[in-house]
């Protein structure tokens, strides 16, 4: 955009946008004119000792050692799996799109026997360091799952234990692919298809395919009506397990791509899917590419600006720092990136006010990867084109020479 006139007047529009969908659908009221439509969930009704006290806890059973590694048992690779597939249409020219859905076999990690067993294998010195009496041990001291055990509550949703996504293939011999993964609040398949440049992605020669986040879109609970997903929470137990499902579903299709004859598969998420992106880059080693688009990339410092936490502000700083131990395990930034620099790229929006310029310059220092800025915001996409131009010139490249 050459005129500098407009493009400060669309800069403060997408900033003005941003900040309508960060208070309407990020930081939903709880209650108006004195009417209470949301609970405060358990979790944010904790005082800051309280707070601290839980994710000490968190931190120690999911922040293991060996559960930082590149291959780990936290994020473990499913098995194999057949998805039922719907032709839906066709597709520019011979192509078609096809849906697949399959089996999550996921199951959380924590829960209240795994717990036990876990602090009875630590010292007693350790278990008095997490505020509980060796020989008498009582996670109901914590003040959360006291109505149901976490396993009962993540697997309540019926339509999140199937998987989904939605391909759109080429006709004749297989291609290489990229996977498309949505941001918070979407998962809608006529959606996704606006937002993303997709019909230039196939174009391009590469196979797409838009995968549902875990508790989003068709696998949102009907339970929440017109609550906002349940992932990611203010609960890291339900954060910490919705990404180990979605590294487990996403191995899953990885692996169904690679075995219907895919030429390498590559991954481009946009804000909690870049997010995803960023943890799939650095813990499965088959990906041959990675874009993020204004992404997420630190939970603990977006909870923070986003009022999450409590007292004054040695107490919310001491919670946030806590917060980013106890989900170590998913963090992009506890492991190094499994790909080259050259096949990792960060797109940015100078006027971002969700998100925000800093997490994406993160993501881009962690990776070593090229960074595009434009001058637009979280929502309103102003310039992408022209910060898009690394993206075409790489998919390009995979295009022509494979992902070898």
């Amino acid at each position: 955009m050459q005129n500098p006139l407009l493009r400060r007047t669309v800069t403060q529009l997408a900033r003005g946008l941003d900040l309508a969908f960060s208070g309407a659908a990020l930081n939903p009221p709880r209650s108006l004119l004195g009417m209470s439509f949301a609970r405060v969930p358990k979790a944010e009704r904790l005082d800051h000792a309280g707070r601290l006290r839980v994710l000490a806890l968190i931190e120690s059973f999911y922040s293991r050692p060996e559960f930082l590694s590149t291959q780990n048992a936290l994020l473990p690779r499913p098995a194999a799996v057949q998805p039922e597939q719907k032709r839906v249409r066709s597709y520019v020219g011979r192509g078609e799109v096809i849906d697949l859905r399959w089996p999550s076999r996921f199951e959380p990690l924590w829960s209240r026997a795994a717990v036990l067993s876990h602090l009875e294998s630590q010292s007693e010195a350790q278990q008095r360091a997490l505020g509980f009496t060796p020989g008498a041990l009582d996670l109901r001291t914590l003040g959360i799952d006291r109505s149901a055990d976490l396993p009962e509550k993540y697997l309540r949703a019926q339509a999140n234990q199937t998987a989904r996504a939605r391909w759109y293939k080429h006709a004749g011999a297989p291609r290489p692919c990229v996977v498309l993964l949505h941001g918070y609040l979407a998962g809608n398949y006529a959606l996704e298809e606006r937002i993303w440049p997709l019909k230039r992605l196939f174009q391009s020669g590469l196979d797409v395919v838009i995968s549902v986040l875990p508790l989003h879109g068709p696998r949102r609970a009907e339970s929440r009506g017109y609550l906002p997903p349940a992932f990611p929470s203010s609960d890291p137990r339900f954060t910490i397990e919705g990404f180990r499902q979605l590294v487990f579903d996403q191995r899953a299709l990885f692996d169904y791509l690679r075995l219907s004859g895919a030429g390498g598969v590559g991954v481009m998420g946009i804000s909690l899917g870049g997010y995803a992106a960023s943890l799939l880059a650095t813990v499965e080693s088959s990906l041959r590419f990675a874009v993020f688009m204004v992404p997420l990339a630190a939970i603990e410092d977006f909870a923070h600006k986003s009022g999450r936490m409590t007292g004054d502000l040695a107490e919310q700083l001491l919670q946030r720092d806590a917060l980013a131990r106890a989900q170590a395990s998913i963090s992009p930034f506890s492991r190094p990136s499994l790909l080259p620099a050259s096949r990792v790229i960060t797109l940015a929006g100078e006027a971002d006010q969700v998100t925000g310029l800093d997490q994406a310059k993160k993501l881009a220092q962690h990776f070593g990867g090229h960074m595009s800025v434009f001058h637009g915001g979280h929502v309103l996409h102003a310039g992408r084109e022209a910060a898009f131009e690394p993206v075409w010139r790489m998919l390009n490249e995979v295009a022509v020479n494979g992902l070898a």
